[in-house]
């Protein structure tokens, strides 16, 4: 029961943002060009200050640990290179695979990965998950730069995925706060509370957008590629990396960690990254929704599983 609740407790404010976007639509409180601009002002501003916060106060040199790191980066990239080839085998449209492909290989770990590791360990095990953040969250948004610039049809070479990649605004606020880090370079107190206040509104504005644009009479046109997406993200990419994992000998925080890495719903800035780039919203708000919904089964069925065997 522990387990589920920490699962619920995860997901459900999640939901709770979604549906306050969805019957703040309802209700006409703006029409598809307000949220439009409201999405592109939350990718440009919130977001961008969400991962300079993260990454500017994650205590990295507490919790460094080279062989977590390294395993890391490799599965991340051997996720995403997996779902790439995948998709491209089993969809055709460039807009869909665009949002499949990292709809499977992006976490949600900015919401799931602190929260879950505290309620589990305590705050003073937090540092490892917070470094897992560190490391993780700017690698999966240089990937879905990267995918989505790709898939844009309006690139003219690798210079051009390489110059979105380098003005996207979210990999200019951790380079900006490694940056900071790197240098020891303090923040006024004012500006840093400013920057934490204005960066915790990304996450709630996001899903707020993404209720209010969903809708629920198109989920059927785009059941199969919903079906590849969500089972993708929730069933396929756990089942292969968390056993890798275990056998590799990752053990207590940093099994939990990765396993919510793995495991957990697809990132909600997908969708506005998504949207931004101009490729399927609408499909990448029914991946966000559906697997963040049955992510409040497989998340529990996972953790429940390692506190049985002890591994966690």
């Amino acid at each position: 029961m522990e387990n589920l609740l920490i699962s619920v407790n995860a997901v459900l404010p999640l939901m709770l943002c979604m549906a306050a976007g969805y019957l703040a639509r309802r209700m006409k409180f703006g029409d598809d060009a307000f949220y439009i601009k409201c999405n592109s002002f939350c990718f440009k501003v919130f977001m961008p200050l969400m991962m300079f916060n993260n990454i500017y106060h994650a205590d990295l040199k507490t919790a460094f640990q080279p062989d977590l790191i390294l395993f890391t980066v490799l599965s991340v990239l051997a996720v995403a290179a997996a779902a790439f080839i995948i998709v491209r085998l089993l969809v055709k449209d460039g807009s869909r695979r665009a949002v499949l492909t990292q709809g499977i290989f992006r976490s949600n770990y900015v919401i799931f990965g602190l929260p879950v590791a505290i309620n589990v360990y305590g705050e003073g095990h937090a540092a490892t998950a917070a470094l897992l953040s560190a490391v993780a969250v700017p690698l999966f948004n240089v990937l879905a730069v990267f995918t989505l610039e790709y898939y844009s049809g309006k690139r003219t070479g690798a210079l051009s995925v390489v110059k979105g990649v380098l003005t996207n605004p979210l990999i200019l606020g951790a380079l900006a706060a490694l940056l900071f880090q790197a240098l020891s370079i303090p923040l006024p107190q004012a500006v840093d509370s400013a920057v934490a206040d204005l960066g915790d509104a990304a996450t709630p504005l996001a899903l707020a957008i993404l209720g209010a644009t969903f809708r629920f009479g198109e989920v059927r046109k785009n059941l199969r590629w919903l079906a590849i997406g969500v089972l993708g993200k929730l069933l396929v990419v756990p089942l292969v990396m968390i056993p890798i994992a275990i056998l590799l000998g990752f053990r207590e925080v940093a099994l939990l960690s990765l396993t919510i890495l793995f495991a957990s719903p697809t990132a909600v800035s997908s969708f506005t990254m998504a949207e931004a780039a101009g490729h399927d919203g609408e499909l990448a708000a029914q991946q966000v929704v559906f697997s963040s919904v049955f992510s409040l089964l497989t998340v529990f069925l996972w953790i429940y599983a390692l506190k049985s065997f002890g591994l966690i």
